[in-house]
């Protein structure tokens, strides 16, 4: 698949829209002290596929396309996202994102911590000058729920029993609910009735789950040179991710295995050879076929929420990003 070229096709209809978003993002990020708005400027140099962005302003014109409070809207989620990927890569001790020098990489932690907050401070004003007190509760709760499920992501590292249960509420809380809060939010603000609001919340957090998915599933399938990080980064760094629990789960497979995961998920430097055994064995057909199984599962909610509403090629495009999420190879 040419992802460019299928967002492209996807987008194409909101594409204006989403080069406004940049342009307002960027207005809204610069600051006048000169090392701030260095490390501001060169987070923004790697925006990423902007799923979040296309989903909200997809998602307000199933109803009356209010392209003025979308736009704002996009813009704080997107400094929201760009945030946590901040906050993410110092907690990570990350040096690089996506083939680039992290923030923290070029500028340390403190300075990456704090482009992180200044983003999150500057969203309150963008969302103060949409007027809607539904937006005001549904952006705070979503700030304070992709907190918690970050916080749950490191009390659960390393451990080799998660379940397959709280695997799930991890990545709900850390990933799906923003997926979740942008179609929610396109919805109120294109006038949807409560029940299509909840419709298009449940698109985008059951959209939301199966990204996540299959993003655990590339960090095995893939290499470097595709997903801009070493198959098996997230053992490396003691996550564990569905794949590997069903690789667990497998008895005869797993035989031998669980102190080898252990060890790495522990954070023991073993060979690279080694490593590598392990994430050929969590690569075997029944931990990514079980994952990619729960990813469709998880897309066909999405799509059953989405159709409840009338045919439209705006309806027709979110059904496609679904399966655009569920066959993406990076």
């Amino acid at each position: 698949m040419n992802t460019t070229a299928t967002l492209s096709r996807l987008f194409a209809g909101v594409q204006s829209d989403m080069d406004q978003v940049d342009v307002l993002f960027k207005e809204r990020a610069t600051s006048g002290l000169t090392i701030l708005n260095s490390a501001s400027m060169h987070a923004l140099a790697s925006p990423g596929k902007r799923l979040r962005t296309a989903l909200t302003l997809l998602s307000g014109k199933l109803n009356t396309y209010n392209s003025d409070k979308l736009l704002r809207l996009s813009v704080a989620y997107e400094m929201v996202h760009l945030a946590t990927l901040i906050h993410d890569d110092i907690i990570d001790e990350a040096l690089t994102r996506r083939g680039n020098p992290t923030v923290n990489a070029l500028w340390g932690d403190k300075i990456g911590i704090l482009l992180g907050d200044y983003y999150l401070a500057k969203t309150s004003s963008i969302i103060a000058d949409i007027e809607d007190f539904r937006i005001d509760h549904l952006f705070a709760d979503t700030v304070a729920t992709v907190c918690e499920g970050t916080i749950l992501e490191m009390m659960t590292a390393g451990r080799i029993d998660l379940t397959v249960e709280t695997y799930f509420e991890k990545i709900q809380n850390k990933t799906a609910c923003l997926f979740a809060a942008c179609s929610k939010g396109g919805a109120i603000l294109s006038g949807a009735s409560d029940e299509q609001i909840e419709l298009l919340h449940s698109y985008g957090l059951n959209l939301g789950i199966a990204f996540q998915i299959i993003d655990d599933i590339l960090d095995y399938t893939e290499d470097q040179s595709t997903i801009g990080k070493p198959a098996g980064n997230d053992l490396r760094q003691g996550m564990v991710t569905l794949p590997l629990i069903f690789a667990l789960q497998d008895a005869a497979s797993a035989n031998g295995r669980q102190q080898q995961v252990q060890a790495l998920l522990n954070g023991a430097e073993l060979p690279e050879k080694e490593i590598q055994e392990v994430v050929s064995w969590v690569s075997n057909e029944y931990a990514i076929e079980r994952s990619l199984q729960e990813a469709q599962n998880y897309g066909n909610k999405a799509r059953e929420a989405l159709y409840h509403f009338p045919a439209s090629s705006d309806r027709t495009i979110l059904d496609e990003l679904i399966d655009f999420v569920i066959s993406r190879n990076r």
